[in-house]
């Protein structure tokens, strides 16, 4: 072989890093960069060997010349052999005529037919940081002594940009186990989140609700959740879901009043590219999307009558195609909807199909309303309490008497939404341990109850103010009213005329906290 001019070996260095560069799969782009040593230099029987780290042996990752076999027996110890000595050195070795030198053991098995041909082994170790993580090995044959160190030297420099190309595929795999990882533990989450146990409300009407989510739940069936804004329709849907076979699948939400109609169709199932203006490339939809979980369409009340036709065909031949296209698509997918609409209304006004009516009505799921369910106010409010402290780190303990008070005899128009809201609002304005009836929305401030004045805004804060305190001082002091007089500086006279005008019992405290 003449000697590599400085053109070629520009050329292979050019095209090894055009390959680590062009190639994704890590074991496609060794392979290329083995074949690249091949045709350009003669290196043949090449390999590239791996070391794992946990159990200390050296293996053929990858390979050019070799067969299945060879490959396979290919395994070193550290130190074994010149593969396991120059991981263990971190340094390369060249040997003229492998015939003559005892350290090469051939485990591979592919030397045996060369009879009495001089072949050179060059060996060179593949690097990280400093440490060795493998080595590239090849065998050329007939080759004088200069022509090996031209071709070490080439080694030498590619070896480096191998190195790097391993330790960023190890880098990506490391955080693609991460991520696989990190997704099993938010779905765990999520489905303990959503189990029908966990969830809060322990009214009557409320265990209707769990028992029909967990009857439904491993079924196929469409399910329809009906009630007011506010009253938990999303959280019911995941409920379902995430207590379902389909709970590893996606669970993926479509707000149908949050489209304008002609872009729900694409949003829903996709288009082609072309399909209309501005369609520069096919995109899939939400139907594709939630492919073996469930499709969760809120305000199904307000879908268009135009694409009504469209999901009854999903819905009853489960396919579609895309906007634009001829593929018909095989939608594996549950359907739950929601509305705090009058189906029924609609479909008398024909704004509604009545068949497709029947097809999401399936399994209808009705919510309560939060001022039907009393018993629940307290559990949730205490809920909400404790998420929103912990979000903006603050130690609030408990809700005052007369803010219970408040929140119980509000009618909660916008039901646990406005709940939620409301506590979250008291949170940020308390800068204590208890939530006062001044921390709570102007329009709780507002409710009568019990003798409170009805006759401005101003009284209303006065007496509930008032009121609160004397509670607050009986339950320091365990319903002793002289201690309870001296922690608000009043004497005790004034004190037992504040207790009767607001009607407050002290013997109820004597074991309060």
């Amino acid at each position: 072989m003449t000697k590599i001019q400085p053109a070629d070996q520009i050329e292979i260095l050019q095209r090894t890093s055009q390959i680590i560069a062009e190639t994704g799969d890590i074991r496609e782009m060794l392979g290329d960069i083995l074949k690249l040593l091949y045709e350009k230099l003669k290196l043949n029987r090449s390999t590239i060997t791996v070391l794992d780290e946990k159990t200390g042996m050296i293996s053929i990752s990858q390979a050019h010349g070799l067969s299945k076999k060879a490959k396979e027996q290919g395994q070193y110890r550290v130190g074994e052999g010149i593969t396991g000595r120059v991981v263990q050195t971190g340094r390369a070795v060249v040997i003229p005529d492998i015939r003559k030198d005892s350290r090469f053991l051939d485990k591979t098995g592919a030397r045996a037919g060369l009879g009495d041909r001089k072949v050179a082994f060059i060996c060179v170790p593949i690097k990280v940081e400093g440490k060795s993580i493998g080595a590239l090995s090849a065998d050329k044959e007939n080759v004088n002594q200069r022509e090996l160190k031209e071709e070490l030297d080439i080694l030498n420099i590619m070896v480096p940009m191998i190195a790097q190309a391993i330790k960023l595929n190890r880098r990506v795999e490391r955080d693609r186990r991460n991520l696989q990882a990190e997704n099993i533990r938010l779905k765990a989450d999520l489905k303990e989140k959503f189990e029908v146990e966990n969830m809060v409300g322990r009214s009557n009407a409320m265990h209707e609700v769990y028992a029909m989510i967990e009857q439904v739940a491993e079924s196929t069936a469409t399910v329809m959740i009906r009630g007011e804004s506010g009253t938990g329709k999303e959280l019911v849907a995941h409920a379902i879901h995430y207590n379902s076979s389909r709970a590893q699948k996606p669970f993926v939400k479509v707000n149908c009043n949050a489209f304008p109609e002609s872009l729900l169709e694409s949003e829903l199932f996709g288009h082609e590219k072309g399909a209309f203006t501005g369609a520069v490339e096919r995109k899939v939809g939400r139907f594709e999307w939630a492919q073996g979980g469930t499709l969760f369409l809120d305000e199904i009340g307000d879908f268009p009558m135009s694409l009504q036709i469209k999901l009854l065909r999903v819905l009853q031949a489960r396919e579609f195609e895309r906007l634009g296209g001829r593929e018909t698509i095989k939608a594996n997918v549950r359907i739950i909807v929601a509305t705090n609409k009058n189906i029924e209304d609609a479909i008398a006004q024909k704004l509604f199909r009545e068949d497709l009516y029947y097809r999401i009505n399936v399994f209808p799921i009705y919510l309560p309303l939060l001022r039907e369910r009393k018993d629940d106010i307290m559990q949730l409010a205490d809920h909400f309490l404790e998420k929103f402290s912990q979000e903006n780190g603050k130690a609030i303990s408990r809700i005052s008497t007369p803010a219970i008070e408040m929140l119980t005899s509000y009618h909660w128009p916008g039901n646990v939404r406005e709940l939620e809201n409301c506590l979250e609002r008291a949170v940020l304005l308390c800068n204590e341990g208890v939530i006062r009836s001044e921390h709570l929305p102007p329009s709780l401030q507002m409710v009568d109850f019990d003798q409170r004045p009805q006759s401005g805004t101003f009284q209303d804060i006065i007496y509930a103010k008032e009121k609160e305190l004397l509670v607050d001082a009986l339950k320091k002091s365990r319903g002793h009213q002289k201690n309870a007089a001296l922690f608000l500086g009043l004497s005790e006279r004034i004190f037992n005329y504040k207790t009767l005008k607001y009607r407050i019992a002290p013997r109820a405290y004597k074991i309060a906290q």
